[in-house]
């Protein structure tokens, strides 16, 4: 579903947006001057909760999401997708060191599929890995997948990520897997081609734009949802989690571009994913078509 609003309403949303987006880069965990990364024995996951104790914590992400062992939720409500179909007047693709981070200058927002609340988009990001049979997150039915996608949102009352991250239920994620296809998807393609231009961290390049629509699968019906965390430093536990049970595609060619990329510890920027996380009670609930 999508909804129109009027010109005037949209030129203040991004003039509003572009406030947001330099508040939450001042609020990067590595503002904190704290480092961490994804290798094993040094700066990995199971080293985060030394510097970061949230990371610690007992509401952590991502997770084994199974089918069978879902609760059945309420009759779903369809998502509301506001602006989504539109084309940002410009986009951003910044390799951070530990992601490719997307982040357009857009209206978008995000109502129904059973949240309370409207969520305002603000970038999404991509996890890898070093070879085809890892690299998501999240699993599904003990599947594993190239890669995943992440859409990040705020809750709109907060008017900020910054100030949601001190929230809870202040940031709705919307994850999507990332699934191997033979062929390119030419819905990434601007993104692709812009990673030549960051492969170092911290390097920026303005890239042709996506239509964020384009990252979500088909069927946006069919998804888990559980109350986790950031998959990163921080790791704070405010995150309403949506995780799409279909995946979207992305060829060997797309991946090995990801993997060019130098990470922020100056090694390779690959295998960016945390391991899962136990739930320690927690319910997961897949969506009733």
């Amino acid at each position: 579903m999508e909804d129109k609003r009027p010109i005037k309403y949209f030129t203040m949303k991004i003039l509003v947006v572009m406030v947001m987006a330099a508040t939450v880069t001042l609020a990067s965990p590595r503002g904190a001057g704290k480092l961490w990364g994804y290798q094993r024995n040094t700066n990995g996951p199971l080293t985060w909760p030394a510097a970061f104790p949230k990371c610690g914590g007992s509401r952590q992400s991502p997770v084994a999401l199974i089918s069978d062992e879902a609760v059945p939720g309420p009759p779903v409500e369809h998502f509301t997708f506001h602006n989504y179909n539109l084309v940002p007047l410009s986009i951003k693709v910044t390799n951070t060191g530990h992601s490719v981070k997307v982040t357009p200058i857009s209206d978008a927002s995000l109502t129904g599929g059973n949240l309370t609340d409207r969520y305002i988009f603000t970038q999404f990001h991509f996890h890898w890995g070093s070879t085809n049979n890892r690299g998501s997150e999240h699993t599904v039915d003990g599947v594993t997948f190239p890669g995943e996608l992440h859409l990040v949102h705020y809750r709109e009352r907060h008017g900020s990520l910054g100030e949601a991250l001190r929230h809870s239920r202040g940031v709705a994620v919307l994850g999507v897997p990332l699934e191997l296809s033979l062929q390119d998807n030419l819905n990434l393609q601007p993104i692709i081609d812009g990673l030549a231009q960051i492969s170092k961290p911290q390097k920026t390049a303005m890239i042709s734009p996506v239509i964020l629509r384009d990252m979500l699968p088909d069927n946006v019906d069919d998804f888990f949802r559980y109350e986790g965390s950031l998959t990163t430093p921080p790791c704070s536990e405010v995150v309403v989690w949506t995780v799409f049970k279909d995946a979207i595609s992305i060829s060997n060619t797309q991946l090995q571009e990801f993997r060019q990329l130098v990470a922020s510890d100056g090694t390779p920027l690959q295998d960016n994913f945390r391991t899962l996380q136990p739930l320690n009670g927690r319910r997961v609930v897949r969506s009733c078509l």
